[in-house]
């Protein structure tokens, strides 16, 4: 089971790419941005479909739609959030040919539900993020750790924590900024590695 969306190895396969006289760029980039954030595309549609052979048909055709409009020139800065604008209004197309009971919701009632959703998939890549920092953290070397430990200790400031260390006021700083960036490279790797936008 996925920690992330809580989906299981059920969920459906990623769709076939219509092959297309289109260039090889295009399939490679968004098959790229497509799988690493598939799941959660996928659980944000079963907020809006419970029914899973319902979302599966939503998927599908959602990512149809995103690949007729993907410009591997110009790909959105969000892959995930166009990809839930997609899926959101295939959404209300389902609802629209079904003519179900469900299709009564009103489209605001979808809309608050689609925000929720939105909003649960932000704290989900928030907690990803803390993960990834504190097993980042966790590989710092014990030297570093400790200057963090003291930098961020309450009351602390940079120049209190240089008298401690016996270490001038810029070399803290340059010792504190060349940590901030190994944990920020070292997460960003973390995040890439485990297929997190």
């Amino acid at each position: 089971m996925d920690a992330g969306t809580g989906i299981g190895s059920d969920a459906p396969a990623a769709p076939a790419v219509p092959p297309a006289d289109r260039a090889p760029d295009k399939t490679r980039l968004f098959l790229a941005l497509f799988l690493q954030n598939q799941r959660r595309l996928y659980a944000y549609i079963l907020t809006l479909l419970p029914r899973r052979a319902d979302a599966d048909d939503v998927l599908q055709e959602t990512s149809l739609v995103m690949w007729d409009k993907f410009d591997a020139a110009a790909p959105p800065a969000d892959f995930l959030a166009w990809a839930r604008r997609v899926a959101y209004h295939k959404v209300l197309d389902f609802y629209k040919k079904t003519h179900r009971a469900e299709a009564r919701l009103s489209r605001v009632f979808l809309q608050r539900v689609a925000e929720a959703a939105d909003g649960q998939a932000e704290a989900l890549r928030l907690d990803d993020r803390r993960e990834a920092l504190a097993a980042c953290f966790e590989k710092l070397a014990p030297k570093d750790r400790d200057l963090l430990a003291r930098r961020f200790a309450a009351g602390a400031t940079t120049r209190s924590t240089s008298e401690q260390l016996g270490r001038s006021v810029e070399s803290v700083y340059k010792a504190l900024a060349k940590v901030r960036q190994s944990l920020l490279d070292c997460v960003r790797k973390t995040l890439a590695r485990e297929g997190h936008p």
